[in-house]
């Protein structure tokens, strides 16, 4: 018989490992496969699925912008210090539409692996809420363009050396520097009372200026300075009055007083790495949210490698912050959010403060700044998705399946975060749990919840009252607000566009207004779809134009030229009449 014929086999294409991937591959991968998954991902399916992905998000939608201001020549400014703003949206078109960008980025966005150190800060009625100061905050990587140029030298405190003495100077300052610290650590320690002189400090010397607990400023307006601030415990820390607390352990009639020895040990070090007068940035959430939600946590990294304090407010009972009174909080309620703006305020007193808000956020930032005016002690602000008009977004949340999702999404939410505390609420006037565990909507949440302890006769009367389009034309800090015309939440007829339009030539409140981008997706730009939001390149260049007092200059150079002219015409009047 004859040989079997032997089949020529093709070699095998092997598929090429993560590492062989391009940046922009690589990116589009660890968009739909967050962190190891997706370099496990890419390196089984190698490029076949970062090219099918950079296919999908090459596909652009160009729109142009709505932006709505009233006609000065600071928010002119403004505008031309904020390119971003000039150029056109470029959505990724696959998600355009606003209820694939909302779900699919909030399930996808990736994630920023950001380290922080909770401060407890005690409220003037008893309550609580916390700060997460970022401890540890990854780099921005290099296929992630910053559009502001680094902030971290410049400061008035800091004057100009030449390299030679600079170089000649260092080590005496970072031994006065570290024997600055080492002060404050011993005396977190073992109290104020045994306090030895500290080293004088240099007038370049601005980092680690500190009070008697080792923090800049004056500490404690809101309670939260101290052990007692904390929440921690009272004295039983100071081994100077606690004899019991000198032992290492096991400690039996007392304790020390870790919020003292620990904690403002780790943040007192923590805040002396910028100098004190350094842009101070607190960061609010959405509803149910807090210092976790990705997008708070890009807007923030992107701040801080700027030169950026920045911090991340939560409020009362979310993101696990401890609830210690039978008080939720509100979108009416700015009392905490005032608390904390006034610790902050005296903490770096020669820092300018800004602060961010996203949704909920954004409407209670807006009101505060609306109830202060011009007394307001932050510098400038944004706000993005802000539902101005309670009333008719929950309107828009009662319509159609994707209004129900959304409800009863961020009504589980809120009831997850309510109920380890439900029993502080127990025989307030009016409050009945069986409502609060029933409650399928964030509408029936706050029948059962918020208008019960804040007082409020209906739920529209809390909606109401609560709706930040009321104090909007009361704003007088520059506000850059940001919109998706196709939000399914922050809905466009809540928009004040005509007051934003109408408001006083002292005011500097600019709207921004995308043709798509759902609520919170925004799915546009370099690190579109799943990385940062598109409006942050923006808003950081707002920011940084208001801190260089960009709108001040322009108002200063428009009355300059206007005083000639009213001099002139003022002459032949005065001839006429003599």
């Amino acid at each position: 018989g004859s040989a079997p014929r032997l089949r020529a086999h093709k070699p095998r294409a092997r598929l090429a490992p993560a590492a062989a991937l391009s940046p922009a591959s690589a990116f589009a991968v660890g968009s739909l496969f967050d962190g190891a998954v997706g370099a496990a991902v890419a390196a089984v399916l190698g490029g076949f699925v970062a090219r099918l992905a950079e296919r999908l998000w090459a596909k652009r939608h160009s729109s142009p912008l709505d932006v709505t201001h009233a006609e000065t020549p600071g928010n002119a400014a403004l505008l031309a210090a904020c390119p971003r703003f000039s150029a056109p949206y470029d959505a990724v078109d696959v998600l355009r539409n606003r209820h694939a960008c909302t779900i699919a980025v909030s399930l996808f966005r990736q994630n920023v692996d950001i380290e922080y150190q909770r401060e407890v800060l005690r409220m003037p009625d008893g309550g609580h809420v916390t700060l997460d100061w970022p401890i540890a905050v990854p780099p921005v990587d290099d296929d992630e363009r910053l559009s502001v140029s680094a902030v971290k030298e410049s400061s008035s405190s800091f004057i100009e050396t030449s390299p030679k003495e600079e170089a000649t100077s260092c080590e005496s300052e970072n031994d006065d520097h570290h024997n600055s610290v080492a002060e404050t650590i011993r005396q977190l320690q073992y109290g104020a009372a045994s306090a030895i002189t500290t080293p004088s400090r240099s007038a370049k010397q601005s980092l680690g200026s500190a009070g008697p607990d080792g923090v800049p400023g004056v500490i404690g307006f809101a309670g939260g300075g101290g052990s007692d601030g904390c929440g921690s415990g009272g004295g039983g820390g100071d081994p100077l009055s606690n004899a019991d607390a000198n032992s290492v352990g096991p400690h039996r009639r007392s304790i020390p007083d870790q919020g003292k020895t620990v904690l403002r040990k780790r943040l007192a070090a923590h805040w002396r790495e910028l100098p004190d007068d350094a842009p101070v940035l607190m960061l609010m959430s959405g509803i149910a949210g807090g210092s976790h939600d990705k997008y708070l946590k890009h807007f923030l990294r992107r701040a801080h490698n700027a030169g950026y304090r920045c911090v991340a407010f939560n409020c009362r009972g979310t993101s696990d912050s401890p609830l210690t009174t039978p008080q939720f909080y509100s979108a009416s309620f700015t009392g905490d959010v005032r608390a904390v703006v006034d610790e902050l305020a005296l903490r770096w007193p020669d820092a300018p403060l800004f602060a961010v808000g996203w949704s909920l956020g954004a409407n209670i930032l807006t009101n505060f700044l609306g109830e202060e005016g011009k007394a307001a002690k932050v510098s400038g602000a944004v706000a993005m998705c802000n539902p101005f008009d309670l009333n008719a977004c929950d309107d828009a949340l009662q319509e159609g399946f994707f209004g129900t999702v959304y409800s009863r999404s961020m009504a589980g939410n809120m009831r997850k975060l309510f109920a380890p505390h439900a029993h502080l609420f127990a025989g307030l006037p009016n409050y009945d749990r069986r409502l609060v565990e029933s409650a399928r909507t964030v509408r029936d949440f706050d029948e059962a919840v918020t208008r019960v302890t804040f007082g409020f006769p209906s739920v529209d009367a809390y909606y109401d009252a609560s709706s930040s389009r009321r104090l909007i034309g009361n704003v007088k800090v520059p506000l850059l607000v940001v919109q998706a015309k196709d939000d399914p939440i922050a809905v466009r007829s809540a928009v004040p566009r005509d007051v934003i339009r109408n408001v006083g030539p002292d005011a500097n409140v600019i709207l921004v207004e995308t043709e798509s981008g759902g609520h919170l997706g925004w799915s546009a730009g370099e690190e579109a779809p799943f990385g940062a939001p598109w409006p942050d390149v923006g808003a950081m260049q707002f920011l940084e134009a208001v801190r260089a007092r960009t709108h001040v200059k322009a108002e200063g150079e428009k009355r300059g030229a206007a005083a000639p002219n009213a001099e002139t015409e003022v002459e032949p009047v005065a001839v006429a009449a003599s």
